[in-house]
């Protein structure tokens, strides 16, 4: 499950790219894209596409059936999500969210990753 793990590493990273670019801002036009859904890292309208989306690991059990599951991820502690930052929070607020919860899961995937790595070099000592 190697490619599988850095498939989801380097979603997580164009997201926080794409957010930091501030493409999920409002636009001159229309309402503000939806973060997740919007994005270049999205599989899509098709039928499966969420139940295929490496994204599905982070949405909890019971959120998982939802029309845009991502959007129940747990971004913090007070388990603030996408949706609810969406309906009671600002713009700002749900950035910063996200902002900290993918950086906050990119350092623990990269530091899976090390451990990883690291693990046969231990075993062979």
């Amino acid at each position: 499950m190697p490619g599988h793990h850095i498939q989801t590493l380097e979603t997580l990273r164009l997201e926080l790219k794409f957010l930091e670019l501030g493409l999920y801002r409002a636009r001159t036009a229309g309402p503000p894209l939806s973060i997740f859904e919007d994005s270049p890292t999205c599989p899509g309208y098709r039928a499966d596409s969420c139940s295929t989306c490496v994204l599905m690991k982070f949405v909890p059990y019971a959120c998982r059936w939802e029309v845009v599951p991502c959007h129940y991820i747990r971004l913090n502690e007070a388990h603030e999500t996408i949706d609810s930052l969406c309906r009671t929070g600002t713009q700002e607020e749900l950035e910063t969210a996200l902002r900290k919860w993918l950086h906050t899961t990119i350092k623990a995937l990269e530091g899976e990753q090390v451990q990883a790595r690291e693990s046969p070099n231990r075993s062979a000592e």
